[in-house]
């Protein structure tokens, strides 16, 4: 089974060597991996980047895709979705908090599900502070109020799931809501949300797009509610 790996990339020019070289070591024992790199109207200078270590690579299923202006990380990975074809997506990060190879772990574990029709594989991030770990508790909380659905760390990396979910849910938001619209319409769909253990480390270079400064978190976490507030879930 085919699997299509989705990392939009926003100004992430310091990360996209160590990047591509650990999605090149997964991908050379993975055949069925193809992994597409969104280079989301990047201001510096990721977007060279990401063409000249896929070059040195001299692999055919390391792609880039340019979206020139950046209208949100849903956009982003719409961008890609339209463009890939295999019977498994998944989408993640390109800061580097979650590892490629916990990422391939996770993956791994949904190929090895007998039934993927009906299931979603998402991170569970490890080791995380006590106040990022607060928010995400809160944003479940809030998120269960509004929705009667509960899901657990809704913005965890990464999200792996069958190609026909597509076909089942559509209006997926050009922002970061992208991951809570994913969960909560799949979920009232009666697919199965399952979490891997994953590793979540500090970002080192380049700064945060989403939740990463307090007043980040603050933003991000109302967002999310905020769309959460203007669908309609209860009683359906």
């Amino acid at each position: 089974m085919f699997v299509d790996i989705i990392i939009p990339c926003f100004n992430e020019d310091k990360n996209i060597t160590q990047l591509v070289n650990s999605w090149l070591e997964i991908i050379e024992r993975n055949l069925n991996f193809n992994v597409y790199f969104i280079n989301n109207g990047s201001t510096d200078n990721t977007k060279q980047e990401i063409i000249n270590n896929i070059s040195l690579s001299n692999n055919k299923r390391l792609h880039i895709i340019d979206v020139p202006i950046n209208k949100g990380y849903g956009f982003g990975l719409k961008q890609g979705i339209n463009i890939t074809n295999s019977d498994v997506l998944c989408w993640t990060h390109a800061d580097l908090q979650i590892p490629a190879v916990d990422v391939e772990k996770i993956i791994q574990i949904y190929l090895q599900n007998t039934n993927t029709t009906k299931v979603i594989y998402k991170g569970k991030r490890k080791k995380r502070n006590f106040l990022d770990a607060t928010f995400t508790k809160a944003m479940s909380v809030f998120g269960f109020i509004l929705t009667g659905m509960y899901i657990k760390d809704i913005n965890a990396q990464p999200k792996i799931f069958p190609r026909q979910l597509l076909d089942e849910i559509d209006n997926f938001p050009d922002d970061f809501s992208i991951d809570a619209h994913l969960l909560f319409r799949a979920k009232l769909k009666k697919y199965q949300i399952n979490e891997v253990s994953s590793n979540f480390y500090n970002r080192i270079n380049n700064e945060a797009k989403g939740g990463g400064s307090l007043k980040g978190k603050i933003k991000l976490s109302v967002a999310t509610l905020k769309y959460l507030s203007n669908q309609s879930f209860k009683g359906k």
